[in-house]
């Protein structure tokens, strides 16, 4: 929570931002820039204030339009604005030029409405009288977007996007491109329609000024898998409660999924032209498989392992034909080095994403094809249509390329003639390539099941999936089977996820129902965006502005590819170049980030939904460029445009089966043994096995240790900053239980980056392991211990099973883990050691928690390492969403679902004076800070009782200064000081700050001229909390002409967690007293003492010296800032200089 409540900035401030535009001497892209500031900033506080969650800014504004009861002439006209803001890159200067006293008016006018106070006189005197019409053309026959107002059976009466202007949709029978002359009926919308609610019509026409569109897509800002779509028709349901109930489904691992997976290797080899061997690809098959396959239990036997190899051939072999041979004949020949392997594409227009098997474009036709390793649709022997060797395509393959079909013909403008080959590759059978027709009927009941998914998923998130409660396979067959399939396999597989949910405790129930609601609000938040973060979400990526894209640090663009870094065949990896230089400083991607990647033309906006992206992850990141490694490789570097003209941009990408996993593990919950929920839901006390005592000697540890090993189920650490939590904590709880005869071990934590550390540990100690995950997110010093690399040499499932059993540790990121549960299946383990617990939230771990293997708890024991002072979670949701009401979930310490779980559980060890030492023990001494820096956040966070080692570091005395200079003398006589600094003139956007950037600078100067060593990795870091700061900050700092400081840490508080340096300064950057809702964000308070985790973090940081730099008017709405600046003042240690003078070193310490 934020400490002081939420803080709204003022009409008074708002209209004094609008005339300093006015009246400054900036350029018109920069004086828009400020605008675009305002407008957003108006629209965004006023919104926060309800409860109410809109993807995009014309959403918000409709909303608050009608709200405030604004005029249609004045409605018109700020649509008009915000769609001027969202288009700057795309209006030449000498417009902006001639509007911007008009578009300056509407937001005078909007923040008027909004915040009831009259534009002040000067002000108005500056603002045009008349104002120049804006057109904006007719209507024609593309797509529109709009927000629902009213409807009846017939008619939905909508403001448009464009002009705001009201609009009336005709949705019933007479419209007869909607309903394609009666194949398609759209009644069932009137029950999805709400007030407010977003619509695309898509290729609208008009009759008598009713608009009659194609089709009609409901919240198209939600994109729903096509995948998921097609689930949904079922042999026993064409229902979306049947993507709800897969939710919970286990991680399939059958033979049949296995064999999709390999026949999606043949494919990829026959595309490339790989010259592999069967064996050798099944050799590459295993190494990338491996855990799934040793745990697959359809492999136990050499007779199906056998079976699977002979499948495994034939369908080979049928791809080779089918591709090979038959798919060229098919379409008139074809060039496979313009094939494209597994394209996506994301459609705003239809609401839809999706990834194809294959794409081949040929002289302006797309040629697609979708692959099915399975069987086609049931066809009686006795048929006259009944062919062994040729499929009849599942009515969900068909809806999956219906789908497609559509978003080449609605969002890529492709007509049918250049649709002429879509086809099904079912290569289990020898004449497997079945082309497909369009069909109408079922493309409309595909429409209509996604946008019943988009209403579903939505729904979710603000009213839960209570509908579980009473939900039985009976009541999902609403097609009445009852057949072999349904009552020998469907049946009891549905009713293995519906049991558990009817035959839970009540406590479980509204737990489990709780904690799905949280999970479904942030799956929606993380594609529609939130209240608390600007351009959030997915759907950024198309409702944003470039502007804003760059201004969040969400976007590289304007990149070039460089075509000599391309490899031979196949393409793994793509290398692009910055056209500017500080390209890396202003964003926020880092390596091991999942993006997307796409061409656009240059001089023109990147649109990700314009064309095919390639997926992949960022393998690196240089002063020059960036490396993407292909989540898919391409056959030949052509498929990548490479003519003059065109740019590249990279995007963050957002996938959904990391969210998949969570649900499952929620289920997982429900089918745990008793005890374990039990513990869990602090029914009981965990078990204790005071009798245990340790074998090793481990120092000033020994406590710890031995209290972990008598806690038999589950022992609390906590670790506050510098305290050793990894180094001492974890390695010695794991020494210890290496003591102990053929126990295995599993090291996780939240990040790769802080599993990378616990490997160094075990390097440093040589201890053996074997790190789950990829090579892209792991350092390299540590992929030799990859399980993909430890089993290089095995040449069975035996042998892999043997290498994992015999490994006493394994190291895995928690994510890593839960989409790898099968690893239970083979081997077992004594205890879980979890780094980082207090940043992962309950969902994340529970799946873990409740993991079984052969009829047994998976993970006997676990050791939860945290900080709750410390950052936590990120999550989308504000505390009034994610705060919990139920009196149930209460009274075992739930109060909010963004808690995590160590932090509910220690709040249920709490005692009169301190915590129950049976469960929880706390580090206090830390290795890290000078005594100096350590003594405000040690008294004002945690209580007075952490203490030094003490290192030698963190005793020094402060040496005698001869120099004159203010800033030297500061750095050496002082160990913390806060820099006082006034507030800038004037500045395009509260998130920059020159004042503070050239402080800063002349800090980080001085302590490059002083230092005897310079390490820019150790030495010296800058925090500061916008993204915007970084580059301002960068740029003063390269003033100075120092190569060396160029490559300095300049980042974020959430970035820095987990680091240090010698030095640390720490930019506030405030200039508005709203924007303590962002400093203060993560406060909570303990004992009747306000904790703000932010700062804590940022302090804790330095290991020699801290500096803090601030506007002290503004932060002294803080009250932990204002017993901050007070306890500078009391050690001398307060600093109040005119930057200018500041910087030249021209005051005395």
């Amino acid at each position: 929570m934020a400490e002081s409540g939420y803080i709204s900035d003022s009409a008074a401030s708002f209209y004094q931002q609008l005339e300093g535009l006015l009246d400054s001497g900036w350029g018109i892209r920069k004086k828009y820039d400020a605008l675009r500031d305002v407008f957003r900033r108006a629209v965004n506080q006023e919104i926060s204030l309800t409860n109410l969650n809109f993807s995009g800014t014309f959403a918000k504004l409709d909303y608050l339009i009608k709200e405030k009861g604004i005029s249609e002439a004045e409605s018109v006209r700020l649509h008009g604005t915000r769609r001027t803001l969202n288009a700057l890159s795309e209006i030449p200067d000498g417009q902006l030029r001639d509007s911007i006293g008009s578009d300056v008016k509407s937001a005078a006018m909007l923040v008027e409405a909004l915040l009831g106070e009259p534009i002040p006189k000067s002000l108005r005197r500056k603002l045009p009288v008349d104002d120049k019409p804006r057109t904006w053309g007719k209507f024609d026959s593309g797509n529109l977007r709009c927000v629902v107002d009213t409807w009846d059976n017939e008619y939905i009466h909508v403001t448009e996007e464009r002009g705001g202007l009201p609009l009336s949709v005709c949705y019933g029978q007479q419209n007869v491109y909607l309903t394609r002359e009666g194949r398609g009926d759209w009644s069932y919308l009137s029950l999805l329609l709400r007030r407010g609610v977003q619509l695309n019509l898509v290729r609208v026409r008009y009759d008598s000024e009713i608009c009659m569109p194609e089709l009609i897509i409901y919240e198209p800002d939600y994109l729903v898998n096509v995948t998921t779509i097609a689930s949904c028709f079922e042999t026993y349901a064409e229902s979306p409660l049947v993507a709800l109930v897969n939710k919970f489904k286990p991680q399939p691992n059958t033979l049949p999924i296995h064999l999709g997976n390999l026949s999606g290797q043949y494919l990829d080899e026959t595309v490339h032209r790989s010259t592999r061997s069967f064996e050798e690809g099944m050799m590459a098959f295993f190494r990338n498989n491996a855990i799934g396959l040793v745990a697959c239990d359809a492999m136990r036997s050499r007779e199906d392992v056998a079976k699977f190899y002979a499948d495994a051939r034939m369908q080979k072999s049928n791809v080779e034909k089918l591709i090979g041979n038959d798919l060229p004949k098919a379409v008139g020949g074809i060039d496979m080095k313009k094939a494209v392997l597994e394209p996506t594409f994301f459609s705003e227009v239809l609401g839809i994403q999706g990834r194809l098997d294959l794409l081949v474009e040929k002289d302006g036709e797309a040629v697609i094809v979708e692959q099915k390793s399975g069987k086609g649709a049931f066809v009686p022997t006795a048929s006259p249509h009944y062919n062994p060797n040729r499929p009849k395509p599942q009515e969900k393959h068909l809806v999956q390329l219906m789908l497609y079909r559509a978003l080449f013909v609605y969002e890529f403008d492709k007509y049918a003639g250049q649709l002429r080959h879509v086809m099904l590759l079912y290569s289990r059978y020898p004449e497997g390539l079945v082309s497909t027709a369009q069909r109408p009927e079922l493309m409309l009941r595909a429409i209509r099941m996604r946008n019943l998914l988009a209403y579903s998923e939505i729904l979710y998130a603000s009213e839960g999936v209570g509908m579980l409660d009473g939900l039985t396979p009976e009541l999902l067959n609403e097609k009445n089977s009852n057949g072999v399939l349904w009552t020998r396999y469907t049946r009891p597989e549905l009713n293995e996820v519906l049991s558990p949910i009817q035959n839970a405790s009540p406590l479980e129930r509204v737990y489990f129902f709780r904690f799905m609601q949280f999970l479904e609000k942030e799956h929606l938040l993380s594609k529609i965006g939130n209240k608390i973060k600007d351009n959030s979400g997915f759907a950024s990526i198309w409702l944003d502005s470039l502007e804003d894209k760059i201004a969040s640090g969400g976007i590289y663009c304007n990149l070039t590819l460089d075509t000599a870094a391309f490899a031979d065949s196949p393409v793994t990896d793509v290398t692009l170049r910055f056209a500017e230089t500080d390209a890396a400083d202003t964003s926020n991607f880092r390596v091991g980030d999942i993006v997307v990647l796409y061409p656009y033309k240059e001089n023109t906006e990147p649109n990700a939904c314009a064309w095919m992206v390639e997926r992949g992850t960022i393998a690196d990141i240089s002063v020059d460029g960036v490396r993407v490694a292909l989540r898919n490789p391409q056959t030949d570097s052509r498929v990548f445009p490479q003519t003059d003209g065109i740019r590249w941009a990279i995007e963050h990408d957002l996938f959904d089966s990391s969210t998949n996993a969570l649900y499952a593990g929620m289920h997982s919950f429900l089918t745990a043994p008793i005890r374990r929920r039990d513990m869990l839901l602090s029914q009981r006390m965990p078990e204790i096995d005071a009798g245990r005592c340790r074998k090793g000697d481990y120092g000033d540890f020994n406590t710890l240790v031995e209290r972990a090993k008598q806690a038999r189920e589950l022992f609390l650490v906590i670790g506050p900053p510098g305290t050793g939590k990894t180094s001492f904590g974890l390695l010695n709880i794991l020494r210890e239980e290496l003591l102990e005869a053929d126990t295995s071990i599993l090291l996780l934590s939240y990040t790769n980056r802080a599993v990378d550390e616990i490997c160094s540990k075990l390097k440093e100690q040589g201890i053996d392991f074997i790190r789950i995950g990829s090579e892209i997110s792991c350092d390299k010093a540590y992929h030799a211990n990859l399980l993909r690399n430890k089993i290089q040499q095995c040449r069975t499932g035996d042998a892999v099973a043997g290498t994992l059993k015999d490994a006493r540790v394994v190291c895995a990121t928690t994510a890593a883990l839960n989409s790898n549960v099968n690893l239970f299946k083979i081997k077992r383990f004594d205890l879980a050691i979890v780094d980082e617990a207090s940043q992962i939230l309950e969902p994340h771990l529970l799946g873990l928690m409740c993991a079984r293997s052969d009829n047994a708890d998976a993970i006997s024991r676990f050791v939860l390492i945290g900080d709750h002072k410390q950052l936590p979670a990120v999550v989308q949701q504000t505390e009034a969403e994610s705060r919990v009401t139920e009196p149930e979930l209460l009274s075992i310490g739930l109060t909010d679902c963004r808690r995590s779980l160590f932090e509910r559980l220690l709040s249920s060890f709490k005692t009169v004076d301190g915590y129950d030492c049976r469960y929880v023990y706390m580090l206090t001494r830390q290795g890290r800070m000078h005594r100096d820096i350590a003594d405000f956040p040690n008294e004002a966070f945690y209580g007075g009782r952490l203490d030094v080692v003490p290192l030698p570091h963190q005793l020094v005395a402060n040496t005698a200064c001869t120099s004159t200079d203010g800033i030297c003398r500061l750095l050496q006589l002082r160990r913390v000081a806060f820099v006082a600094s006034e507030k800038p003139e004037m500045s395009v956007s509260a998130k920059t700050n020159q004042v503070e950037a050239d402080m800063i600078a002349a800090m980080v100067e001085r302590i490059f001229r002083q230092a005897d060593r310079f390490d820019y990795s150790a030495t010296v870091g800058v925090i500061v909390p916008y993204r915007n700061q970084i580059a301002t900050v960068r740029n003063a700092i390269d003033r100075y002409g120092i190569p060396a400081l160029h490559s300095i840490t300049i980042d974020t508080v959430e970035r820095f967690q987990g680091s240090q340096r010698d030095y640390i300064i720490y930019g506030l950057t405030v200039q508005q007293r709203y924007q303590l809702n962002f400093l203060t964000d993560n406060v909570f308070e303990e004992d009747g003492t306000l904790i703000d985790r932010k700062l804590n973090v940022a302090m804790t940081r330095a290991r020699k010296h801290l500096t803090i730099v601030g506007n002290p008017d503004i932060l002294a709405g803080s009250a932990v800032y204002r017993r901050l600046m007070d306890f500078m003042k009391s050690r001398d240690c307060y600093f109040n200089v005119a930057c200018e003078k500041f910087c030249a070193g021209d005051f005395s310490v």
